[in-house]
């Protein structure tokens, strides 16, 4: 299947595409004269990327997990769930500070209304 389409199926835009080839995050597609062509696996794995991005994930992290896997012929789960709960911490410590950063919008709101009003 040609870029255009996979870019449909991923989401993914074609310049991505191209940039996560370059980077070695997918392997180089097969080509037909100058054409791309990429095969089910190849969008599986760029909708993993997009997935991981989504989820705050940089394409240095991924292309780690790629790169490791690729040498043990495994996927690093060990890596792959350390990453994740780290994900997961940061996540919850940003919750906790933009809680904390409303209670003091909160108080400064009422602040502002004793002062000025």
């Amino acid at each position: 299947m040609l870029i255009g389409r996979v870019s449909e199926l991923t989401g993914a835009t074609r310049k991505a595409i191209r940039h996560y080839e370059s980077i070695g995050l997918i392997t180089p597609p097969d080509r037909k004269g100058s054409y791309r062509i990429y095969n089910d696996h190849d969008v599986i794995v760029i909708s993993m990327i997009c997935r991981a991005k989504t989820l705050g994930f940089s394409l240095f992290e991924i292309k780690d997990i790629v790169s490791k896997k690729t040498k043990e012929k495994k996927l690093p789960i060990d890596l792959v769930y350390r990453l994740i709960d780290k994900k997961i911490s940061d996540l919850k410590q940003e919750a906790e500070d933009l809680l904390l950063k409303m209670e003091n919008l909160k108080e400064f709101k009422v602040d502002l209304v004793k002062e000025f009003t």
